[in-house]
């Protein structure tokens, strides 16, 4: 007897369960969002002389931590965050002053200051994508050929 009146009750709730209405999701619910950090769509494209490299910054001098460049530009000085990874590990990027240098990437203000956020940098000729498309550092650099023209999102 105590068995039945377990079936039952479970059976109740099961049938009580499956008269609650349901609702699909609406468009708004599954539409995708643009990563707050980094908008691909508000890339730029800069080129200057390089006049510092910064591969440790002092702690608590940069706005974003890692690897920094100083470059001249026809506007003036950009201080450009190349992340972490960039310029240590097994093939670290070779930059040093002097050197001419093109950068993909967006302007963002942290920490009051001004901050060029590079994705794609190209020196001496090859190409080096240092982070991803949501503006994340890549702990592997891409390391590309020399470049010939522009092709979607390159230098």
């Amino acid at each position: 007897m105590k068995w039945r009146s377990g079936v039952l009750l479970a059976l109740a709730f099961a049938l009580s369960v499956s008269v609650v209405p349901l609702h699909a999701q609406t468009s708004a619910a599954t539409k995708s969002t643009i990563h707050p950090w980094y908008d691909i769509s508000q890339e730029v494209r800069i080129s200057g002389t390089v006049s510092v490299v910064e591969k440790t910054p002092a702690r608590g001098t940069e706005a974003i931590v890692g690897s920094h460049l100083i470059v001249e530009t026809s506007a003036g000085k950009v201080n450009a965050s190349l992340g972490r990874y960039a310029l240590k590990g097994k093939s670290p990027l070779s930059l040093s002053s002097g050197q001419q240098v093109q950068m993909l990437g967006v302007m963002k203000t942290v920490r009051d200051q001004q901050v060029f956020v590079a994705r794609v940098i190209q020196v001496s000729g090859h190409q080096y994508t240092i982070r991803t498309e949501h503006g994340l550092a890549t702990a592997g650099i891409a390391h590309g050929k020399p470049s010939t023209g522009t092709n979607g999102g390159t230098l």
